[in-house]
């Protein structure tokens, strides 16, 4: 059996990418009140990104090893992919939890054991409020992470 090879992926300012979508006729004007007409929850942090992109690609899929190619038995392994990023413990850190679970863990592996580290600190949220001609970002600061941690 051959050895799996494990790839890393350092996602260290993961957030939860909240999208505050405006009606397509609504403009973003300072100081004035705006009503979503939609609100979009996701990822948000560049190796999140990556392990997301990783996923669909089916980098993280089980793949088949044969010694010999005309073979018709072929043997399952994982192919594993790690995020080594903070995540926080509070209801936002849970929910970027679930959705690396839902968009980038497969039935035979998961990319959240290992390099992925619960923290007490907060998980940053990140909004974008979405205009039918702009886009405008609040960014919230990233947590301190204990040495133990």
């Amino acid at each position: 059996s051959t050895p799996s090879a494990t790839t890393v992926i350092c996602g260290l300012n993961a957030a939860l990418q909240k999208r505050f979508i405006l009606s397509p006729t609504d403009r973003l004007i300072p100081g004035n009140v705006h009503r979503a007409q939609e609100i979009q929850t996701g990822l948000g942090g560049k190796g999140q990104d990556v392990a997301v992109t990783l996923s669909c690609l089916e980098y993280n899929r089980a793949v088949s090893t044969s010694d010999d190619d005309t073979s018709q038995q072929q043997q399952q392994q994982p192919s594993l992919m790690q995020v080594a990023q903070f995540i926080g413990q509070d209801a936002a850190g849970d929910a970027v939890f679930d959705i690396m679970r839902q968009q980038v863990d497969t039935p035979s592996s998961s990319c959240l054991t290992g390099a992925t580290v619960r923290c007490q600190a907060a998980m940053r949220t990140c909004t974008s409020i979405v205009a039918h001609d702009s886009t405008t970002e609040l960014v919230e600061p990233s947590g301190v992470v204990s040495k133990p941690e």
